[in-house]
């Protein structure tokens, strides 16, 4: 049984990372065969690995293997880390198979000497919790699930940072992947529960943040508007066009979404069961909408809530520099895109030094706000000129002019 991984490199497949929990050190690692490299038309070389065990490595944890009844605290504290590390692989790696495991305490020496645990009191020298002739070599081993999945390694920089913070998902990161699971298990009605669950929680969060922080609308307010009362199919159907620039609005299949919120409020409240006689390529397109919208109204939720917070770090570049007053945006995790837009001539461009000074100043400000942030990996700046004509990009670290064939590319 195991799950594959790809990557751009081989470096991107050797996914190991540590993280602290209850005062002990854990190492882990994603572990299996050798990686192939392939070539895919269009692609280029991808890099594969089959994945078949998580391995850990816990310091200072102290067990007596010859006590029996000293098992059941060592399997609670292993379920732990285990739990930890596979809740981070499923919602932030999109592995639906992925799934916590919750054994009870009469079951902990069975468990223990399926996982061939081994102890050392130096690191160096290793005794097998079980002695057996035959058993993998793994610190803990635990069977990673069989299946066509594929953990993209671009992801796991997001799953160790939620696993280091022990990060809870946020809504359409957890209900996405219970939607996928229940698709892939062929349950097309729970699927479709989750989905539209997902999208009522997100739109609840973001109609708050949006009218919290852009429209100053008392809470009291706020708390009678989205009362149950006013249902997922008003907010949808009427909310969003109030809310949302005209080019969100374009993206959102209306149609297909106010279908699917009619097929869940059908089985919750009258017959338990989806409309007979739907194709599972509707059901699948209209969950797609769902969801496509829930990921929508996240990002813009998480935008809202960082506005106040960029603005005053616009109006700080902008006064100390005497620039123009930038626009930014989150646009995911630590990512940040500005964009300063100038009055010059045309053909022309700001002294380099001041946009590298300018691109200083923001690291120097972003990096303060968030101990993540990585400017070579998170920022994107433009410096455009009125009305959007592109002089400089700053990416990946370093600041490039803009050749006057691409300046209105």
């Amino acid at each position: 049984m195991a799950t594959y991984a790809r990557g751009l490199s081989l470096d991107t497949l050797n996914m190991e990372s540590r993280f602290n929990h209850e005062g002990y050190s854990i190492k882990f690692k994603l572990q299996g065969q050798e990686p192939k490299a392939l070539t895919i038309p269009d692609e280029g070389e991808i890099f594969y690995t089959l994945i078949n065990s998580l391995g850990f490595e816990v310091e200072g944890f102290e067990i007596d293997i010859s006590n029996k009844s000293d098992y059941p605290r060592l399997l609670r504290f292993l379920i732990q880390i285990i739990n930890r590390v596979i809740r981070s692989i499923r919602n932030f790696g999109i592995i639906a198979t992925a799934k916590e495991i919750h054994p009870r305490d009469a079951e902990a020496e069975r468990h223990l000497r399926r996982w061939n645990i081994e102890v050392s009191k130096d690191g160096e020298h290793w005794i097998p919790f079980v002695k057996e002739e035959d058993r993998w070599k793994d610190l803990i081993y635990v069977l990673m699930p069989e299946t066509d999945e594929e953990l993209n390694a671009s992801l796991w920089p997001d799953i160790v940072e939620s696993i280091q913070d022990d990060m809870l998902p946020a809504p359409e990161e957890e209900f996405r992947v219970n939607t996928i699971e229940n698709l892939r298990n062929g349950n097309f009605r729970m699927a479709l529960v989750e989905s539209v669950m997902c999208l009522e929680i997100v739109t609840s969060q973001f109609l708050e943040k949006y009218l919290t922080v852009h429209k100053k609308t008392p809470p009291a307010r706020i708390h009678r508007l989205l009362q149950p009362q006013l249902g997922l199919s008003a907010k949808v159907a009427a909310l969003l066009d109030l809310c949302l620039h005209p080019d969100d609005i374009k993206k959102i299949e209306f149609n297909n979404i106010l279908t699917a919120i009619e097929w869940r409020n059908r089985i919750m409240h009258k017959s338990g069961h989806l409309p007979a006689n739907l194709s599972e390529e509707v059901i699948r397109r209209n969950l797609s909408s769902v969801l496509n919208l829930a990921a929508l109204l996240a990002m813009r939720r998480n935008q809202v809530e960082a506005s106040p917070e960029m603005q005053g770090l616009g109006k700080t570049i902008s006064e100390k520099l005497k620039v123009p007053f930038p626009s930014i945006w989150v646009t995911g995790r630590h990512r940040i895109l500005m964009e300063f837009v100038f009055f010059v001539l045309p053909n022309t461009i700001p002294a380099p030094e001041l946009l590298e000074e300018i691109s200083k100043e923001a690291i120097r400000l972003l990096t303060e706000r968030d101990s993540r942030f990585k400017a070579e990996e998170h920022l994107y700046i433009r410096f455009l000129n009125f009305p959007r004509e592109l002089l400089a990009l700053w990416v990946k670290g370093s600041l490039h002019a803009v050749p006057p064939s691409k300046k209105n590319d």
